[in-house]
């Protein structure tokens, strides 16, 4: 009965370990320091995350932003050439958080949220 009391328990535990490095996944954000940008969201590694915002944006582009979150957001504003990156959790906080790195570098509120996502 012991055995397989601690059978079930090493299962349970095995299960929740591969639940939880599913949810570990992967952001990034890429961008030319003008209109072009790409993202990846829900990568399995962070070379992943990379490779596809950088493939999404171009050439001319650099990363910007990798984490380990769900959640990732972009914000640019045109005058100014200012941009904001938030990776996260929430996506309304991921956005609310880009949008006012980007504004903090230009007056007037000027910046808008170019693309905010999590992954499911």
């Amino acid at each position: 009965m012991k055995l397989r009391l601690l059978v079930l328990a090493a299962l349970g535990c095995v299960a929740f370990a591969v639940t939880a490095a599913a949810q570990q996944t992967w952001v990034a954000v890429a961008d030319d320091g003008r209109d072009a940008f790409g993202y990846a969201v829900g990568m399995g590694t962070r070379e992943a995350a990379e490779t596809t915002a950088l493939g999404e944006c171009g050439n001319a582009c650099s990363i910007k932003l990798t984490a380990m979150a769900r959640c990732v957001a972009y914000a640019r504003s045109d005058p100014g050439d200012a941009a904001g990156y938030a990776a996260g959790v929430d996506i309304e906080a991921v956005r609310q958080m880009a949008w006012a790195d980007c504004n903090r570098r230009v007056p007037a509120n000027s910046c808008r949220v170019r693309v905010a996502q999590c992954f499911q």
